[in-house]
């Protein structure tokens, strides 16, 4: 490190000893390389000042030369370790064109006495010691080990019995370290910021019981002695089972392109139950070790459980008018239907299939707002349908919940506010003291239970996309744009400037936000820095000159305007009884009006409003459906495309199919509809307004198509090895930028349970 004192700077929960470059978080240790230590003290040094790129490698690289590249990973990392401040913000702004600021507040700058005083004799137990530091300090200590000692305090003392002593407390951390380490991959160690509890680590025990990757919906036998799982090839989904230690995999169901999802036993293991992706609407039971399976449910819509002694499925279906959220008991031969509980717009259930309680009194279920995040958890009594608002953390989304067999405690997947990755949690009831289960870089979001609670496995997840570039749509010129293992760039915005640039999305230190570069990767800016979590979906103005895109930066999703390099950012839509959410803007050809989707207290529709601001009106009135997820106007402004979601939706086939609506922009007329096997609700009008572009594929394999508006044969376009998270073509259509890449999952075993 550059500095000649020993300056400890104090920010949030971090400490950076400036001597040696070791950051703490709390008591444990966050590795950094040299030169993003280095980085990152010059950034505090400057503290609230803009430091420009060519003074950070002045300082920081004065030695060698690198490329912006180098700078941009190292921020990158930073902002990874760093997280985000107490108000939501990143601790490193960048300021396009200009350089970076450090903007977090300084709690306490101060020498350490001890460094600045010491001089280290150049013996073999100092170097030895020393050595043996810098291997610990990669290896963040487990639950019960001693805390960690800082390098620069082993080093001020010159004596040789206090180096011995703390040389074997340092091989004592090691062999700790070590014999902990399969665990730890899986469920790091350290209290969350959320101020919950880890759960004891030496007691649960983590096993990868599959390694194929292509793994969804593990689920457990009551038992706990067979796990049966979903696997999905390129075309086709197939569901298999093992014994639990046996290793042997046995086929269940066979390969169909109408895919499976939801798997849930029922409760003395004979049979599977299980959805299918191309008809959603309906539950199938198959025997357990194989056998013809039988439809026995027709209208659930949605994720479901078994009650406890085996006779009633719950699940989540909405209204015919789309307004409502009902949450229905069944027979498990589908009859004796009764409706539990209702949440109105703009109120939901989330958080998939309602969780039993042992005695199959109870249901627990999530829920929120549309389009908004933390949500509440709400314990339904089966008897009454009364609920009760449970005490949880206030935790940005909640994906599922299980029961304990003792009732007095849950087990959940849910990603906290600041964080950005899924875990797994306990929860006690009734107080709500929370244990964190797991604290790593994957995601948690299925889970399935033994029947005696000793055993639980989940599914974890990692989904990997970058942002290519096919000039001419040729996929052997393809160029990728973006670099780094956990990216999700261009998932949820994509798009071309009139002059050839791109501008995107990208996730990164639990936010969203809006970048724009050249068509050949170089020149990357930030558009949006510290602006709520969320800012996704950009339109481009015609002429170039604006951007509207979605942000939730106010709490809630609306419509917002900004100058196409960032600047002038200024809210649209607004709403002042917080019951509305507006989403997925879209501009017409002469940019004096946006289209916009708004969800909340009546069916979600397409309304418009003045560019410049104004009255808000309705445009698309639809019988029995209601327009949802994305809108987009025709070049010629004649039409627009929208996500069609029917009141019922019968199964069109062997391939899960979507409703892509085309209506007048003016609103008057009847829908075209088109039923697509989308993967993901986006197309792109063609230039000639005649016809647009979508992407399909069944589970690991896409394929670009262009659907004639006159409802021809669509063409096929363009074939691809990977998943398309999004796609979007330049102007001239020369050119096509397409976020791609893999999703990966494995099912993971815990045993040990508290």
């Amino acid at each position: 490190m550059h500095s000649g004192v020993n300056n400890l700077y104090e920010f949030g929960d971090f400490q950076l000893n400036a001597r040696n470059g070791t950051l703490w978080r709390n008591s444990d240790v966050v590795p950094l390389s040299p030169k993003s230590a280095e980085l990152l003290q010059l950034l505090i040094e400057r503290r609230g000042q803009i430091v420009t790129k060519q003074e950070i490698f002045d300082r920081v690289w004065s030695d060698t030369f690198v490329e912006d590249g180098v700078l941009t990973q190292n921020i990158y990392t930073l902002r990874g370790k760093l997280g985000l401040d107490e108000e939501g913000r990143q601790f490193i702004e960048t300021v396009p064109r200009r350089g970076y600021r450090f903007a977090g507040t300084l709690k306490n700058i101060r020498s350490d006495s001890l460094a600045a005083s010491a001089a280290v004799d150049a013996d073999d137990d100092n170097e030895l010691s020393a050595d043996i530091l810098e291997d610990i300090r990669t290896v963040p200590s487990l639950p019960g080990t001693p805390a960690a000692v800082d390098a620069s305090r082993l080093r001020a003392s010159g004596r040789r019995s206090h180096l011995r002593s703390l040389l074997f407390a340092g091989f004592g951390l090691l062999l700790i370290a070590m014999a902990g380490f399969g665990v730890y991959r899986y469920a790091l160690k350290g209290a969350d910021e959320a101020g919950s509890k880890i759960a004891p680590i030496e007691q649960l025990r983590f096993q990868k019981v599959t390694d194929s990757g292509d793994v969804v919906f593990p689920t457990l036998s009551p038992d706990g002695k067979l796990l049966a799982y979903v696997r999905l090839d390129e075309e086709q989904a197939s569901v298999w089972a093992k014994q639990i230690g046996d290793g042997n995999p046995f086929q269940i169901l066979p390969p169909s392109r109408k895919g499976y999802r939801s798997l849930a036993f029922s409760p003395d293991g004979l049979y599977l139950f299980y959805r299918e992706e191309s008809d959603v609407g309906a539950i199938y039971q198959a025997p357990a070790f194989g056998g013809p399976p039988k439809k026995i449910v027709d209208n659930a819509w949605s994720d479901f459980s078994v009650s406890p002694d085996g006779k009633q499925f719950a699940f989540v279906r909405r209204d015919a008018e789309l307004t409502s959220y009902l949450l229905i008991l069944s027979n498990t031969d589908g009859s004796g239907e009764r409706q539990l509980a209702t949440r109105s717009a703009p109120w939901d259930y989330r958080g998939g299939a309602p969780g039993w309680s042992p005695d199959g009194s109870k249901l627990i279920i999530a829920s929120g707002q549309q389009q908004q995040f933390f949500p509440k958890l709400l314990m339904i009594d089966v008897p009454t349908g009364e609920e009760t608002e449970m005490k949880i953390p206030r935790w940005r989304a909640i994906f599922r919940v299980l029961w304990m067999p003792d009732g007095k405690r849950l087990i959940i997947t849910a990603r906290e506010a600041r964080e950005p990755y899924s875990q797994i949690w306990m929860v006690s009831l009734p107080d709500g003291e929370v244990r964190r289960w797991t604290n790593d870089l994957e995601s948690y979001f299925w889970l399935s239970l033994s029947a005696d609670g000793q055993l639980l496995v989940t599914r974890q997840q990692r989904i990997i996309s970058h942002l290519w570039l096919l000039p001419e749509g040729d996929l052997k010129k393809a160029k990728q744009l973006t670099f780094g293992e956990r990216n999700l760039d261009s998932y949820v915005g994509l798009a071309w400037t009139p002059g050839g640039k791109i501008v995107f999305s990208s996730f990164t230190n639990n936010v969203t936000d809006l970048y724009s570069m050249n068509s050949d990767g170089s020149s990357r800016v930030q558009l949006i820095t510290n602006a709520g979590q969320d800012n996704t979906d950009p339109t481009i103005a015609s002429d170039g000159s604006s951007i509207i895109f979605t942000s939730n930066r106010t709490g809630a999703s609306q419509i917002w305007r900004m100058d196409i390099d960032g600047r002038n950012q200024r809210q649209l839509t607004f709403d002042e009884n917080n019951k509305e959410r507006s989403i997925a803007g879209a501009l017409s050809p002469d940019g004096r009006e946006v289209f916009f989707i708004k969800i909340g207290a009546g069916p979600s529709a397409i309304w418009k409003m003045p560019i410049e601001g104004g009255e808000a009106v309705q445009v698309s009135r639809l019988s029995d459906a209601t327009a949802e997820s994305f809108v987009t106007l025709s070049p010629d402004g004649k039409w627009l495309a929208y996500r069609h979601v029917s009141s019922r939706v019968e199964p069109k086939g062997d391939e899960r199919t979507m409703q892509i609506g085309i209506i007048p922009s003016d609103g008057n007329g009847e829908p075209k509809l088109f039923d697509l096997p989308l993967r993901r609700p986006m197309i792109q009008w063609a230039g000639d307004s005649a016809a647009f572009y979508y992407s399909s594929g069944s589970f690991n394999s896409s394929a670009l198509w262009r659907q004639p508006i006159n409802g021809g044969q669509p063409e096929r376009v363009l074939d691809l090895p990977d998943r398309v998270f999004n796609f979007a073509w330049s102007h001239d259509e020369k050119n096509l930028a397409v976020a791609r890449g893999r999703q990966l999952g494995d099912a993971i075993l815990i045993s040990g349970l508290p």
